[in-house]
């Protein structure tokens, strides 16, 4: 071994670097051991190739590297150090960046109003948050009155042990005396949004003196006379019995433009007949037992009307027709669950204002005169007064809901119409009657159609919108069976065919704008297939002779463009 080692270096390689024999032997073993290590070796190149390391030149680098060494760490340690300078900055712009703020600008008196359009836009939020944001948000948030104005009456002690307890679905919970003279504090001056919630004790199982309660928070209102500033008014939550034992009889309302009531509450109601002559919305339910029976005729000042009957009620028939007659200025009528009888004499139902009406499981069996109705809505309701169709001259916007086994109303309309029809077993029915009956003699034209439902033939399809010769907007919600087939016809020739050499007049030639929505229940296979054939169809009635400028499909709540 000893004499490998020697014959691995030159001759005169320790005179001619002055090395002492222990130098030397320091200097083969490291040479040595480079070897062993492969330093040296660089693509297939001896380690003589490379010369020799002596050991002065590796003391220099092991000096070198160590000085770097040292620089490389107090360099990192100073990159840690500014590091964190700067978060500290950071954190102390983010902690201050709302001195810079403009909101921090303006006054507390535009703040309250803004705060107030925000509570009015979203009657869940909660006050107490803009509260504790600031000094300045809470002395704003304190002088804006109204978003105060939200006040629920109740004697039931759910939810009022946190901060988010105190409001309820918008309102202030108020179920203490206290609480209540707060709350009204708070909103000194604003119109009051009142909410009755004197049912049953929630939970159950806690005892309370309901009744007491009720009346204790119900006589601060009267003592305190703040019914004199209620600007809506709500007891549909309220108990027959609790509301029943509550007088009511120094009670005026003056202020009050809308309300939500019970036939129930008769003691409350009579009050507000006699003193609300500003009431200008009134949802009025029927209880069961009772009738519809109102007198409006003193409420000119009424324009929005919502009739409902609960359910196990009786029929109102003839009360409710004349409850509507007496009320001549409305010009919004909604009836839910309702019959109206035929007036005597064969006089006609005559309401001249009205615009809109939406009629949900109704049945309207008299004669109806509404000159100047231009919403109508028809939700499982049939209008079956006489052979004669129904004249609506001024009518813009038709909507049939699940009327296929409900007599459909016959309708006459001069103007052109957005029809909007939507079943949940078969449109095709539905869609064949309002051609034959409506559409094809004349009686109305439409120029935006909308269907929607589950499952519809293309054939029935494509022969009802080519009937329609002036249609230029279209909506289908649902499935289509053989979509190929139907886009075929949209496109007026095989979206397969190499040639077109059996090209024919698509339907729907006036056609501008189409939007497609996939019901969700419709197979992943079928929704392909509707998606491809759509927009291969859409594509290709563009470059055609009747183009389509717009194409939508729905994916979630956005609508994406095709073209």
């Amino acid at each position: 071994m000893n004499r490998q080692r020697r014959t691995a270096i030159p001759k005169n390689y320790a005179e001619s670097n002055d090395l002492s024999d222990n130098d030397n032997a320091d200097e083969v073993k490291l040479t040595q051991k480079a070897s062993k290590n492969g330093i040296g070796k660089v693509k297939g190149l001896g380690f003589r190739s490379l010369g020799y390391l002596s050991i002065e030149k590796y003391k220099t680098w092991n000096r070198e590297i160590g000085s770097d060494q040292k620089d490389l760490e107090q360099t990192r340690e100073r990159l840690a150090n500014l590091e964190q300078q700067q978060e500290a900055v950071q954190r102390d712009i983010d902690l201050n960046r709302s001195i810079v703020s403009t909101l921090r600008a303006l006054p507390d008196e535009v703040l309250s109003i803004i705060f107030e359009f925000y509570i009015e836009r979203y009657t869940e939020a909660n006050p107490w948050v803009l509260m504790g944001v600031s000094r300045q948000w809470r002395a704003a948030a304190i002088q804006a009155r109204r978003i105060w104005s939200r006040i629920l009456l109740t004697h039931a002690i759910q939810g009022v042990q946190n901060p988010h307890g105190r409001r309820r679905l918008g309102y202030e919970v108020c179920h203490t005396v206290p609480l209540l003279r707060k709350a009204l504090d708070r909103a000194a001056g604003a119109p009051l949004h009142i909410s009755l919630d004197l049912g049953p004790p929630v939970p159950l199982d806690v005892p309370t003196d309901a009744d007491t309660i009720s009346r204790q928070l119900v006589k601060t209102l009267e003592d305190s006379k703040a019914y004199l500033g209620i600007y809506e008014l709500e007891t549909k939550n309220t108990s027959i019995e609790c509301i029943n034992r509550i007088e009511f009889d120094g009670f005026d309302f003056p202020a009050l433009e809308m309300a939500r009531l019970t036939t129930s509450s008769k003691a409350l109601n009579e009050r507000i007949k006699k003193t609300s002559s500003l009431l200008r919305w009134l949802h009025l339910e029927q209880s069961p037992g009772d009738t519809l029976d109102w007198n409006l005729s003193g409420m000119t000042h009424l324009i929005c009307l919502w009739l409902s009957r609960g359910y196990g009620s009786v029929d109102s028939d003839l009360e409710t027709t004349n409850m509507i007659r007496s009320a001549r200025c409305l010009t919004e009528l909604k009836l839910w669950h309702l019959k109206l009888a035929p007036l005597s004499g064969d006089v006609s139902l005559s309401i001249p204002s009205l615009l809109t009406l939406e009629l949900n499981n109704t049945d309207i069996e008299c004669k109806l005169d509404l000159p100047k109705l231009q919403t109508l809505t028809v939700d499982f309701s049939a209008i079956s007064n006489s052979e004669s169709p129904l004249v609506l001259p001024f009518l813009t916007s038709l909507t049939i809901k699940n009327c296929e086994h409900r007599g459909l109303p016959h309708i006459r309309a001069t103007r052109s119409l957005i029809l909007d029809i939507s079943s949940f077993s078969n449109l095709a029915p539905t869609l064949v009657k309002i051609m034959d009956c409506m559409i094809l003699p004349g009686h109305f034209s439409v120029h935006a159609l909308r269907l929607a439902t589950r499952y519809i033939r293309p054939e029935s399809l494509s022969d009802i919108l080519a009937k329609i010769p002036h249609l230029e907007e279209f909506e289908f919600q649902g499935s289509i069976g053989s979509p190929k087939t139907f886009f075929d016809d949209m496109v007026g020739h095989s979206l397969t065919a190499k040639t077109n050499s059996s090209k024919r007049d698509p339907i729907c030639t006036s056609l501008k704008k189409f939007k497609l929505s996939i019901s969700p229940s419709v197979s992943s296979a079928n929704e392909k297939a509707m998606m491809r054939w759509f927009e291969t169809a859409m594509k290709a009635r563009q470059k055609g002779r009747y183009p389509i400028k717009e194409a939508f499909y729905q994916d979630g709540e956005v609508w994406v463009p095709v073209l």
